[in-house]
């Protein structure tokens, strides 16, 4: 199944509400916009959580469920899932609402809804202590150690504070959060990079953008400038 098909899988009005081992995912709309007479594979629906501030950390699976098929022109409305939720480790987190699509041979995903409210666990008192004591243990080394003097601070000081390779912040983010249709529209990008896009994504930073075969700096600001607009 290519990307252009998976374009037409799509969910709208995206929401949850977690009751302790519970959560409630409510959607508006699951609709298939391919032509009448397709038949997607087997829907899945995940929330999934993504720890915020670490670049290219896989996603938790929080919920899942199955959907079934899903006729070409046909849509479902005011869908409600009441499903088992495993929270995730103590951090804080961002979740996403994944649609997924069986293509014989496993799940691709097909579009997503990123929720803008950090969801945050904090540590335990008994994790808190044993954390407080390493880090007093790392204080304890540093000052220790003996400082070695740099020959050219300002040189070093300035590497450290480089600039996306785009110059957009975040670029990577307009990426995952775009639609697949507008995606696959950006002018002057190879179809096929974009379509490497949509298959790849969501991306946890610009560095895991640029590692997609035939995107460079240049090419990943024109399409962050496209759908920035």
């Amino acid at each position: 199944m290519n990307a252009f098909n998976q374009a037409h899988l799509t969910i709208q009005g995206c929401g949850y509400r977690i009751e302790n081992d519970r959560v409630i995912v409510t959607i508006q709309r699951i609709a298939n916009d391919r032509v009448e007479g397709n038949l997607s594979g087997t829907l899945q629906l995940q929330l999934c959580a993504f720890q915020q501030g670490v670049g290219n950390a896989e996603a938790i699976v929080l919920a899942s469920t199955m959907i079934g098929e899903m006729k070409g022109q046909h849509f479902l409305s005011d869908c409600h899932y009441d499903l088992l939720f495993q929270q995730p480790p103590a951090g804080n987190w961002q979740l996403v609402l994944q649609l997924n699509e069986w293509n014989g041979v496993d799940y691709t995903l097909c579009d997503s809804a990123y929720f803008d409210a950090p969801y945050q666990i904090e540590a335990s008192a008994d994790y808190s202590a044993s954390a407080m004591k390493i880090k007093e243990l790392e204080g304890e080394k540093a000052a220790s150690t003996p400082k070695i003097a740099t020959e050219n601070p300002i040189v070093k000081k300035s590497k450290e504070v480089k600039k996306n390779a785009t110059g957009y912040a975040d670029g990577y983010l307009a990426i995952n959060k775009s639609k697949v249709d507008k995606l696959l529209k950006v002018k002057g990008v190879p179809k096929k990079v974009l379509e490497k896009l949509v298959a790849e994504r969501p991306f946890r930073s610009e560095k895991a953008v640029l590692n997609v075969k035939g995107v460079g700096p240049v090419m990943l600001g024109k399409i962050v400038a496209e759908l920035s607009r």
